[in-house]
């Protein structure tokens, strides 16, 4: 057998020679030659070392030999960090310069600099147009590799990729584009690389073709099978081993076949080797239980030795490496993908939904889409990334791993191990802002359905206590009726003193049973709204009929509620308030069964994608129909009440934590990750900076004047900054020292006249505005939120189990409390009349509520909320999604649901004598 096979026939990592005899030739490259050539836009992203390059290389080559001038691009050598717009779009035109040797055509120094009074992508427009095209005659493609790289601007690209977009859409009046297309290959998706989610008309992606590059089938692997020839009589059936390993993936499979050449110590049926030499396979010599008699042992133990086995030293070139930081990247996605890989790990496959988390697992290449189901990209794979790894990095990550471990191992039904007290509090800090795994989901839902149970009971104890209220009441009404009728014996006496004396206990008696037919009639009027409530949620699947029945009880008891009510205008004296809920609910419910186009209910939200990541922040004008967001993309957006962008700028604050209106709406703060806290105008341009916060800026607060600005951060720091002289600002400040570690939010008073701050123990401080600590408050609180009308001189906590503390401004003393349905809140927020709190949790729901602790709107959203803002006139809230999503939702009172309730049974004629009855 010949051992002298170069092992350098196989290429590991990098590019392929256009003449490499092992180029492995795919159904993509027929596919992007042929569009390309057709003058179609084309795209290439998919996981790192599937051959891009490679597939570039040969493009070209078939390209140029049609007489098609070629250019490529690695937009990574303009670099990233630092660069500037003009230098990066410079650095593209130089490339091109150089490319289609142009440089005795144009100066291209002199070029740009002339047209410096236009934008960066203006100019390369030009270039391309009035340089280029007139200066190449032929056909032109312009291939852009690592596009991903563009992730990594500290400026959005967006702009380079609607320049793409646009020299197709010129097509249409200069021919001349007809000869120009572009080709773009990286690991992202379409998703990743348009940061601005809403500018679809400028995207190229959706006038391109997708070229989809999958790993190496035995037909196209043939060329491989040259390499092994020479090394065994059996190069087909030894391919086919390599194949079924390595799935095709290009990289291993050359990497497998290279390292079958460099071991042939391994080869089966190989002859002892000669005494005196050392043999990398001397361990297994003489012990024939590790005799290799097959090529697929053969195979088997190659992979195993070298590159299984203490995969971490021997990822040279790296490719494992590449893909375990993308697998156990930290950010909020983690336990979800992990969890998602560790079901593909058990089940071999599962069904695509085209989720954030799908998408990352295939660009790390971990998995891949074969026909319809995804699957474990190949063995290697999955025996480096096993079972034990992933169980064992999710118990690492999640603060109750062994609890849950034993839950699912009793099939969900060992309640014992379920969450609670401090335990489920903790797990909810931990889970707030993940995308969680589903079992992670039931776990905790059924953690905290158990703490509702213990809820229900005590309700439904309390209950039985009311009813039985009902009754003595019911009984001394009796007694009192029996008492009024010996009053009439008496008053026959003539006795004026004893007259006086039945008199005042017959008014008594009136007011007594007044009161006691309100409570009836409250009592009454909410369990009809429960039941109308309880209808519409208990469907399993949306019954049309149901809904509908649920929303005419609902209509009943909100009309008897509208006569109870309808000389009080303060919504925290309603008796009753579970009509208003089971309207907005079962309303909501009837309109996402309906198509938008058609239905009979208005719209009460629109939603748009305001940020790539997280939105951090929303802030409305006091004064304006507009909105602002920030987010972690650290960009500043303000948008009017229809979605639509108004104004947008880079915050160069690393992240912009939160965002608010000064009082008098005409500029804006600017919490940064980067310590910083900026003011700016409403367009965008930066009027000053205030330093003297160390760490992250967590929080910023106006005074209600306008003339201070409060800040706190994650570093035990907040501060106040005049700002009288703006935009010359005192650049001192007034520290408020005494916290521990992070500092969560600062808040003015309504009036002014001093702050609090709320800090990572849960601590809330009350301060006068010299920075003197002034009280302590005897609780621990999750979030603070002062009431906007003065006149109720409150402000409301909560605490992280949900519970609502309502405090006496002047003497800052717990004047009620009520517990929530949130046990894992987040933050609470006042209405700006003052009837009405919003709270926040982590299971995607905002929950209003009146001040006497009932319970009157409740909004489901599809993300995780971070925060919520009200409107000037309170008819309004925007919610901030987890996932760059913002959302605009009305907020109905009970004349308003009411009349949506009614307007929707108009086009229903078989309703029409009920509704005719209810609704006049």
């Amino acid at each position: 057998m010949n051992f002298t096979t170069k092992p350098s026939y196989y290429q590991v990592g990098g590019s392929l020679t256009n003449n490499a005899p092992n180029y492995v030739k795919r159904q993509a490259d027929d596919d992007l030659y042929n569009r390309l050539k057709a003058g179609e836009f084309c795209y290439v992203l998919n996981s790192r070392q599937m051959g891009k390059s490679s597939l570039q290389v040969r493009t070209i080559q078939r390209l140029t030999n049609e007489g098609i001038a070629c250019a490529a691009i690695d937009i990574s050598e303009i670099g990233h960090r630092g660069v500037t717009p003009e230098q990066w779009y410079a650095g593209l035109l130089r490339i091109l310069e150089n490319n289609f040797n142009l440089s005795d055509i144009v100066n291209v120094r002199t070029w740009w600099r002339d047209r410096n009074f236009l934008t960066p992508v203006q100019r390369l427009s030009e270039f391309i147009e009035t340089v280029l095209l007139p200066n190449i005659s032929s056909n032109i493609v312009i291939f852009i590799d690592e596009i991903d790289s563009i992730l990594a601007l500290d400026f959005p690209a967006d702009d380079f990729l609607a320049l793409i977009r646009s020299c197709y859409n010129k097509r249409a009046n200069n021919s001349e584009f007809d000869r120009l297309t572009w080709a773009l290959l990286g690991v992202a998706s379409p998703t990743d690389l348009c940061r601005e989610q809403n500018a679809s008309s400028n995207t190229p992606f959706n006038i391109g073709k997708a070229i989809e590059l999958t790993g190496f089938d035995e037909t196209e692997a043939q060329p491989l099978a040259a390499g092994l020839a020479e090394l065994t009589d059996s190069p087909q059936e030894v391919l086919t081993e390599v194949l079924y390993w390595t799935g095709g993936q290009p990289f291993l499979t050359q990497k497998l076949c290279k390292l079958l050449l460099e071991n042939p110590q391994l080869m089966p049926n190989l002859p002892p080797p000669a005494q005196g030499g050392e043999d990398p396979a001397a361990p297994y010599q003489g012990r024939e239980k590790d005799r290799i008699n097959t090529s697929k042992e053969w195979v088997e133990k190659v992979v195993r030795l070298k590159i299984v086995e203490n995969w971490e030293t021997q990822d040279v070139p790296e490719h494992l490496s590449t893909i375990r930081d993308r697998l156990f990247k930290e950010n909020q996605r983690i336990v979800r993908r992990l969890g998602l890989y560790q079901q593909i790990l058990e089940q071999a496959e599962i069904v695509p939904d085209g989720s954030a988390e799908q998408m990352e697992l295939r660009l790390s290449g971990l998995i891949v889409k074969h026909g319809e189901k995804l699957t474990i990209s190949n063995p290697i794979y999955e025996a480096v990334f096993n079972k034990e790894l992933i169980a064992e990095k999710l118990e690492k990550l999640s603060p109750y791993s062994e609890a849950i471990k034993l839950w699912l191992n009793s099939s969900c039904e060992d309640d014992s191990q379920l969450l609670r007290g401090d335990d489920l509090q903790s797990a909810l800090v931990w889970a707030a802002g993940k995308s969680l795994r589903n079992e992670d989901f039931q776990f905790l839902t059924a953690s905290q359905k158990v703490i509702l149970s213990n809820q229900n009971q005590l309700l439904h104890l309390a209950t039985l206590e009311t009813k039985k209220a009902v009754c003595d009441a019911e009984k001394a009404l009796l007694e009192a009726n029996s008492a009024k009728q010996k009053a009439k014996q008496w008053i026959g006496i003539g006795s004026a003193v004893l007259a006086a004396s039945l008199v005042g206990a017959i008014g008594f008696s009136t007011l007594a049973y007044q009161r006691f037919r309100l409570a009836q009639a409250s009592i009454e009027i909410e369990q009809n709204g429960s039941d109308a409530l309880l209808l519409a949620v208990s469907q399993k699947t949306e019954n049309s009929e149901a809904l509908s029945e649920a929303l005419l009880r609902a209509i009943a008891s909100g009309k008897k509620l509208k006569t109870l009510v309808e000389n009080k205008h303060n919504l925290e004296e309603y008796p009753a308030t579970r009509p208003l809920l089971a309207l907005q609910i079962i309303l909501d419910k009837i309109s996402e069964t309906q198509p938008k186009t058609t239905s009979s209910i208005p719209p009460t939200q629109i939603n748009w994608q305001a940020h790539k990541g997280a939105v951090t922040s929303v802030s409305f004008s006091p004064n304006r129909q507009i909105l602002a967001t920030a987010g972690i993309d650290d960009r500043v957006r303000i948008w009017n009440f229809s979605g639509e962008k108004i104004a947008e700028w880079k915050a160069l604050q690393q992240s912009v934590n939160m965002v608010n209106f000064s009082p008098n709406g005409k500029f804006l703060a600017t919490a940064g990750r980067d310590s910083t806290v900026k003011l700016w105008n409403l367009s965008g341009k930066n009027i000053s900076q205030l330093t003297g916060i160390q760490g992250s800026v967590t929080s910023i607060s106006f005074s209600p004047e306008g003339k201070l600005l409060a800040a706190a951060g994650i570093d035990s720091q907040a501060a106040i900054w005049q700002l009288s002289k703006l935009p010359k600002l005192i650049p001192s400040s007034v520290q408020i020292p005494g916290h521990k570690g992070l500092v969560r939010s600062v808040n003015f008073s309504p009036k002014g006249d001093f702050l609090t701050t709320l800090d990572g123990q849960s601590t809330v401080r009350i301060w006068n505005l010299s920075g003197k600590l002034k009280k302590i408050l005897p609780l621990q609180a999750i979030g603070i939120s002062f009431s906007p009308a003065q006149h109720q001189y409150r402000f409301a906590t909560v605490t992280l189990n949900g519970k609502v503390g309502l405090w006496n401004l002047s003497e800052k003393a717990l004047v009620k409390e009520f517990q929530t349905l949130h046990f894992d809140a987040k933050s609470i927020s006042f209405s700006p009349d003052g009837e009405r709190l919003a709270t926040v949790g982590i299971d995607k729901t905002v929950r209003l509520w009146n001040l006497a602790g009932r319970q009157v709107a409740q909004f489901e959203f599809e993300e995780n909320v971070v925060s919520v803002s009200w409107s000037g006139d309170g008819k309004q809230i925007a919610v901030a999604g987890s996932n760059g999503t913002v959302w605009l939702r009305q907020v109905e009172g009970l004349e308003e649901l009411l009349k949506q309730s009614c307007n929707f049974f108009i086009s229903q004629p078989k309703y029409f004598t009920r509704v005719s009855t209810l609704c006049k």
